[in-house]
This record gives structure tokens, sequence and C-alpha cells, in this order.
């Protein structure tokens, strides 16, 4: 299994780098969780075909972590014209938010029926379910006021935040690998990780990649052993 770093900043580009998204490569084939606007241009980088990606999982609806989806969509609809099915999992509301964007857009495409087939599964916290065979696990992340909610994911052996301000309960049990968010050198706020806080309370997983990485926390974090301060394209293989 390999895990990459398609993009390890925050919604601001902070010191140039991308949208944080994770890229996995394991038996089953290829998955993204998020994808964010600068997502398709980090594949591109690596020489890798978007088609290979067999599912998308968002992780909440902000458009870091979705605004790529519409780039992603008319890349295999006009360059590769893509035919392998997609499957697409999210929280409430996920398949009427990508519709908007595929139709803001790129308003004629979104006329016409895509030449593959999009499963989009919304997912509410407790949810375990079965996706492009691996078992996807939702947890409610602490970032977003209600109604919106946002998630943290448990896909396999693999732990995902997602934005968050504290790592859910549970989340990282029995996991091999936590890619976690660290806005902030300092302590998380009421909607993103911050490097004291997690520090302090590190959960007990063999390997930790930071990603959603601020202006200044790229620079000033002093990793311990099994903590890896990503950027753009790093990957870890497991």
């Amino acid at each position: 299994m390999r895990v990459t770093a398609l993009g390890s900043g925050d919604a601001f580009c902070s010191g140039g780098r991308g949208h944080t998204c994770w890229l996995i490569d394991d038996e089953r084939g290829t998955f993204t969780v998020d994808f964010g606007a600068t997502a398709l241009g980090a594949l591109k980088r690596l020489g890798r075909d978007p088609d290979g990606i067999g599912a998308v999982h968002f992780t909440h609806l902000h458009g870091d972590h979705i605004g790529g989806w519409p780039f992603l969509l008319v890349d295999a609809v006009y360059r590769s014209r893509r035919r392998s099915p997609l499957v697409v999992s999210g929280p409430p509301g996920t398949k009427d938010r990508l519709r908007a964007l595929w139709v803001a857009c790129y308003a004629a495409a979104a006329e016409r029926p895509l030449p593959f087939a999009v499963e989009v599964r919304e997912l509410e916290p407790g949810d375990r379910v079965e996706l492009a065979g691996r078992s996807v696990l939702a947890f409610r992340a602490r970032h977003m006021s209600p109604p919106q909610i946002a998630l943290s994911l448990r896909i396999g052996d693999l732990a995902f935040t997602g934005d968050a301000a504290e790592i859910a309960e549970g989340l990282c049990d029995g996991a091999t690998l936590l890619c976690a968010e660290c806005t902030n050198l300092g302590e998380s706020t009421a909607e993103h990780i911050g490097w004291q806080t997690l520090r302090e309370n590190l959960p007990a997983v063999p390997r930790v990649l930071l990603g959603h990485l601020g202006a200044d926390a790229r620079r000033g974090i002093a990793p311990p052993a099994g903590v890896r301060v990503c950027d753009d394209l790093d990957f870890v293989e497991l």
C-alpha cells in the first residue's frame, strides 16, 4: 500500500502547497480522500491517470476539499473518455453539492448524462458501509456548524481526520496509519487541530502523516518518531 499527499496545505495554499488530498493505492486499486481544486494538477505531475481512481471519499463540503470535482469530471469526459464506474462518498448533501459544482463550472456538459456510472453514497456519523471493496466507517468531525456535517473516516486500516478540532473517539483504534490535519503550531481551535494539542494527545498509531498545514506549521514542527510532516507529493509505503 502507498499513501501519497497530493496536497498538504490549507484552504489558502499556504507556503505554495496544494489543498490537502490523500491518494491511496492498495490491492483493490486506487482511491482518494477529498479532491480539492489542486488535486488534478498534482495527479498529472505524478504522471498518474485520473481514470485509475475508483473511489473518492469526501470528508466535508468545503471548497478546498471538493473543488476539484468538476475538473476530475471534465478530464474524464473530454480527455480520457472514461467508461469505468466511480464510487463517491461524503456527508449529507454531497450529491446535490457535486451536481451544483458541475453545473456552475461546465453548464453545457452538465446537460448531458455522464458516459460512466457515478455512485454517490451519503454517510451519517456512525455509518459503516462497504464501498469499492473497502470498509468505510464514518465519525462525526467537529468542524462545521449544524446542520452541516463534517466526517472523519476510517477506511480499512487507515484513519483520516479530515478537518476537525479533535481526533474522534475510536477513529484510530487498531489503525496502522493516521492522516491528520495540523493547521497551526498552537492549540486546537474550534474547527482545526493544532500541533500543540495533537502532540500532547497523539494516538497509539504506528505512523502519522500531517497535512492541512498552515503558514507556520510546516517549518515549526519538530515531529517525534513515527510522525511525518508532509509536503506535496510526499508518500509512504506500508
